[in-house]
C-alpha cells in the first residue's frame, strides 16, 4: 500500500519528508482514527487520495465495524468527465466523499476504470519523491 510505504518512508528519511508526494487511486482504508491522525500529522499535505463515485475499494474494510478511516485529502471524481469534488480535510469520513454513495450502487468494475484509463490503477502505490 502507497500509504505505509510512504510513511515508513518518512520516518525513516524525515529530512527529506516535505518533498514526498503520494497519489492513491481508489484506495481502500488503511487503520483507525489514531493511524488516520498519526499520518495525517506526518503526510497529511502531500496526499492526495483519489476516489471515484462507482468504485467499492474504498468502502472497504467497513468502518461501522472494525473502526478504519480515512486520512484526508480525498478527491472525488463524480463523473466519467472528470468532474471532482475535494472533500473536507479531516479525519473521517467526509460525508460529501466517496462515503456519500451507498454501497450497493458501487463495483469492482469502477475500480479499473480511473479517468477512462484502466492502466493508471495498475499503477497503485505511486510515490513521488
Amino acid at each position: 500500500n502507497a500509504v505505509l510505504s510512504a510513511l515508513k518512508f518518512a520516518k525513516d528519511n524525515e529530512y527529506i519528508k516535505d518533498a514526498i508526494r503520494v497519489w492513491t487511486f481508489g484506495q481502500p482504508r488503511v487503520g483507525n482514527r489514531q493511524f488516520s491522525e498519526y499520518y495525517t500529522e506526518m503526510l497529511g499535505n502531500q496526499t492526495y487520495r483519489i476516489t471515484y463515485q462507482g468504485d467499492i475499494v474504498p468502502h472497504v474494510p467497513p468502518w461501522q465495524v472494525l473502526g478504519y478511516q480515512h486520512h484526508p485529502l480525498e478527491i472525488h471524481v463524480i463523473n466519467k468527465d472528470g468532474d471532482f469534488y475535494v472533500c473536507q480535510n479531516t479525519v473521517r469520513e467526509d460525508l460529501d466523499g466517496a462515503y456519500r454513495w451507498p454501497t450497493i450502487d458501487t463495483g469492482v468494475a469502477d475500480h479499473l476504470d480511473y479517468f477512462g484509463k484502466p492502466e493508471i490503477t495498475r499503477f497503485d502505490p505511486l510515490i513521488e519523491w
